[in-house]
């Protein structure tokens, strides 16, 4: 069976009998969920937009519009793509749409504009994106559900012929994204510009992005325009987050999530949960463009194969955009030299299984690191699908100033360079950054060798590349947001010029 056969499979057995009747002013709802057409918004690494778009247009044929707000992209989709949605590897975040508004007219007073803001609610359009909240909340208590029989049934030497064929039936239907999303801990995102700011916090963040959270309601039976009895029997818990970017607003986040999310709970009578919520509603507010959305994560979909983090651990999601900014050919040997936890190399061999990839630190504790989340990555394939996987990837431990690898050999290096701060010094790079990249240019094979590499320390490596310019030339930059510091993804491609003064040992 067909991913998209599955995942009809799957939305197919969904019943929405029991979803509440929308309210008048809203649209009606569609008379199948498999005929729901929705609008998907998507966070991704700040700079890694276009690869994202590239990604959903290959993987479900949607072609994607770029946000004004960096970091977001927004597609259209049939709600059967739902699973395939969680599947992709370069978004960090997903929620659907409830409606956007590209010219949102802000009063002057305060006042008012919250005003405004909370007579918008009554106006939405949320029986769509409610139904689709409920599709994708129902695709994850059934993969919880799976997972715990499963479990039960690995701890039994035997399993009944008819129990197994059903765990086979539902571990088909589901995808895996969501159940790493379910898996993973509470860890802080090294990467996240926006901070969730209580409500009694009234200060502004430095970089005029600012994020609030209201939560209103209680358990988890579906939502959407429903009748006032339903909602007592049962309430929802909720809470709003708003993301506000620009500076010609009366108000504040914390401002606007209040009041936003008061009519909400108005609205639908939810109870307000700042932690142990069932539905987050999003209020993205970017100048005078203006988004509310409904969220189907949890957690960010970059926290999928590290298990041994790091000091800098790189988001899965960017070492995605990475390794695609590089096109990798089928047989090509990528290495990642400095390879930290084995971010790249790691998802490199999920991804493109037809490539080799190697990986490879100076740190005996980060080849131990790596070497962990490899290895915990096939036993999460083990258990999956019962059998002794295994991965084009392997780890070392060199130096990755005098690689032992021939002359020629390899055809892509991505890495993530050390910027500086927590790993190495800026005086260091000065020494570390044109050894770097004069060994990487005696190993790439001429011609056709190409480097995409991460770097904050970007006047130190562009003083080391000019160093070694015969060798390596600058393609493309990429400029991107790495845990608040303004860092470049350098594409480079090796000239035709055959590298000569071979060490000795070599």
């Amino acid at each position: 069976m067909s991913g998209v056969d599955d995942a009809t499979g799957v939305l197919s057995g969904v019943s929405l009998d029991d979803a509440c009747k929308p309210l008048g002013e809203n649209k009606e709802a569609s008379t199948s969920p498999k005929d729901l057409v929705v609008t998907i918004g998507a966070t991704v690494p700040t700079g890694f937009e276009v690869t994202a778009a590239d990604e959903v247009q290959e993987k479900l044929g949607s072609t994607s519009r770029i946000s004004k707000d960096r970091g977001k992209i927004y597609f259209e989709i049939p709600v059967t793509n739902l699973p395939q949605v969680h599947k992709l590897r370069s978004v960090d975040n997903l929620f659907v749409v409830v409606q956007k508004f590209n010219d949102f007219q802000f009063q002057e007073s305060k006042e008012e504009a919250l005003k405004d803001l909370e007579d918008l609610v009554k106006t939405l359009p949320w029986t769509d994106p409610l139904e689709v909240w409920k599709l994708n909340t129902n695709l994850k208590k059934r993969k919880t559900k799976w997972k715990k029989s499963n479990g039960q049934s690995n701890a039994k030497k035997e399993t009944p012929e008819d129990a197994r064929g059903e765990e086979e039936a539902l571990s088909s239907e589901l995808p895996d994204p969501v159940a790493s999303v379910l898996e993973s801990a509470e860890v802080q995102d090294p990467e996240s510009t926006n901070e969730t700011v209580p409500l009694e916090e009234e200060d502004d963040q430095s970089d005029g992005k600012e994020e609030v959270e209201e939560s209103n309601g209680e358990n988890q039976h579906e939502s959407g325009d429903c009748e006032k009895q339903d909602m007592k029997d049962e309430p929802l818990k909720f809470r709003v987050t708003c993301n506000r970017a620009g500076d010609n607003h009366s108000f504040k986040s914390n401002e606007a999530a209040r009041d936003f999310g008061g009519a909400v709970q108005d609205f639908f009578q939810w109870k307000a949960d700042m932690t142990n919520f069932d539905v987050e509603v999003l209020l993205n507010i970017h100048n005078n463009e203006v988004v509310v959305g409904i969220a189907l994560t949890e957690e960010s979909l970059h926290r999928r194969n590290i298990t041994h983090f790091g000091p800098t651990t790189l988001r899965s999601t960017l070492a995605y955009g990475m390794l695609r900014f590089c096109d990798p050919q089928p047989a090509d040997i990528i290495i990642d030299p400095m390879c930290g936890t084995g971010a790249i190399p790691i998802e490199g061999a999920a991804e493109w299984p037809n490539c080799y990839h190697l990986a490879g630190d100076n740190h005996s504790l980060a080849v131990k690191r790596t070497a962990n989340n490899i290895s915990s990555i096939l036993k999460q394939i083990q258990n999956k699908e019962g059998t002794c996987p295994s991965k084009p990837i392997d780890c070392i431990q060199w130096d990755s100033c005098n690689l032992p690898l021939r002359t020629g050999s390899v055809d892509v290096v991505v890495t993530d360079m050390p910027f500086g701060k927590r790993i190495g010094s800026k005086k260091k790079n000065w020494d570390l950054y044109p050894a770097c990249l004069m060994e990487m240019g005696r190993i790439c094979k001429p011609r056709t060798g190409r480097a995409v590499l991460l770097t904050q320390d970007r006047k130190c490596f562009l003083k080391a590349l000019s160093k070694v310019g015969h060798l390596w030339r600058k393609s493309h930059t990429i400029w991107v947001n790495v845990g608040g510091l303004h860092a470049a993804v350098y594409l480079l491609k090796r000239s035709a010029e055959l590298f000569e003064n071979i060490r000795p040992q070599w």
